[in-house]
């Protein structure tokens, strides 16, 4: 939207803006050193488990008070107290690439002695997951350094209904050709859906708004294709030709990939009609309500379909579970999968003046009791190797979830610290944009051509992006 200054309205604006500036010579705001800010995103994992570390840090602290910010918008609020000189925040908990800018530019504080600080008889840098051990660092003029710390693990894939595979004595899928049966299974068996039973139940239902969800399956078949190794190496986007899918059998293999997710989410007879536009929430109730057997999503589902329930209960016609994603013939690598949230960071200000409190609150984040916290919680997983065989009363999902994790030998994200574009021009798509998904639901583009032009853009921009990058 935009907005029309009047002459009056831009003289105010103009006096407040000297008015900063001046306030601004004062050498910066003091932060009171028994309160500890934080600003924390508050999302689909919600805030019940930031609280609960909240209670338990004040209690061990005496004299502390944890102020915690938690907001949607988290990612903005960030940003504007990083360029503001009156920062007073303590540690900031969000998502967002924009991270990699604020390490670059010295807005972060760095990290390395937290590494080596113990929690749960570890050094932190070892309570890290495996898949972000290469991610958490960040160079700059040669000098490597901790800037940031991971959050969450995040896995996706193929959620399903395991009641309504339960009532209707569905095997789940361990290949893709089991796949495709299942969705013909499912067709064939013309169950009538929701309340009114007027339609019938499809196999999928997704959203056509957030089509970077299929990144989660399409992923893991190309990890299990190529393998971590092979994709790390290309990760460094060393050169343009890494996007030449005639020429790079690592880039190929996701084009291999992406024709696979192209069988099923194309063909109108095994996905819910006008998914190409329907919006996350919308896909979601769909599923939920009985529409559709499975999904394609992130594992902050099961909170967001609890939020639809009017008692914060799925009832007796739905139990969500998420599948080990199936095989493909060209498979090398079954037990390998791609992890959500490298764009995700916890990170302390580098104008923070309670730098020591905001790492014990990290420590006690990280630690055991902090991860338990969290995935009771928020129904997540944290980034770290956390031991959960103490927790009780753990719901189906959770139970599933923790299994499927651990049947993962295999994992990686989309980040590598030895890339050299960390300025934000390049992803594996070669830019966002370029995600074919979209193109190839609303028949506008064909894989050849989509994968062409992905090869294509690259090396007209490569010199650009090469002469730009950090």
């Amino acid at each position: 939207m935009k907005i029309r200054l009047f002459k009056g309205m831009m003289f105010t604006t103009a006096i407040a803006a000297l008015a900063l500036s001046l306030a601004s010579c004062d050498g910066g705001a003091k932060s009171d050193p028994n309160v500890l800010k934080i600003v924390c995103l508050d999302a689909s994992y919600g805030t019940d488990w930031i609280q609960s570390l909240k209670e338990k840090f004040e209690e061990e602290h005496e004299g502390i008070t944890v102020d915690i910010n938690a907001l949607y918008n988290a990612g903005s609020l960030i940003d504007s107290h990083l360029a503001s000189s009156k920062n007073t925040d303590d540690l900031y908990i969000s998502v967002g690439t924009g991270w990699k800018t604020h390490a670059a530019t010295g807005k972060f504080a760095p990290l390395d002695d937290l590494l080596e600080e113990t929690v749960n008889g570890k050094k932190v840098k070892d309570k890290i997951a495996d898949e972000y051990q290469n991610s958490i660092y960040y160079s700059i003029d040669n000098q490597e350094h901790c800037y940031r710390l991971p959050w969450t693990s995040g896995i996706g894939g193929i959620y399903f209904n395991a009641k309504m595979f339960e009532d209707n004595h569905w095997e789940i899928p361990q290949t893709f050709e089991e796949l495709i049966a299942l969705c013909n299974t499912i067709n064939a068996a013309r169950i009538p859906a929701g309340n009114d039973g007027l339609e019938a139940v499809k196999p999928f239902a997704f959203t056509g708004a957030n089509t970077d969800y299929f990144d989660y399956l399409v992923f893991d078949w190309w990890g299990q294709i190529a393998g971590v190794d092979a994709i790390k190496e290309f990760l460094k986007y060393e050169n343009a030709s890494s996007f030449d899918a005639s020429s790079s059998s690592t880039y190929a293999a996701l084009k291999t990939a992406t024709s696979y997710w192209s069988d099923i989410f194309t063909n109108s007879e095994y996905v819910i009609a006008g998914s190409n536009s329907k919006t996350a929430e919308n896909a979601q109730k769909e599923f939920i309500n009985g529409y559709s057997a499975m999904m394609v999503n992130g594992d902050w589902l099961y909170n967001d379909l609890i939020s639809y329930t009017s008692n914060g209960s799925f009832g007796d016609k739905f139990e969500l579970k998420l599948m080990k994603t199936p095989t493909l013939k060209e498979t090398k690598y079954a037990d390998t999968s791609y992890v959500i949230g490298e764009d995700q960071y916890i990170a302390i200000p580098k104008t923070s003046t309670n730098q020591t409190l905001a790492k014990e609150f990290i420590k006690l984040m990280i630690s055991d009791e902090g991860c338990q916290t969290f995935l009771e919680k928020a129904n997540g997983f944290l980034a770290y190797n956390c031991d959960y065989t103490s927790l009780e009363n753990q719901n189906s999902y959770i139970s599933s979830a923790i299994e499927l994790r651990n049947s993962y030998t295999s994992k990686f994200t989309s980040y590598s610290k030895d890339s050299k574009y960390l300025t934000g021009y390049l992803d594996i798509w070669s830019t966002s944009a370029k995600r074919p998904y979209l193109a190839l639901l609303n028949k506008t583009g064909k894989i050849d051509a989509l994968f062409e032009d992905i090869k294509s853009y690259t090396a007209n921009n490569w010199n650009y992006w090469n002469q730009n990058s950090k």
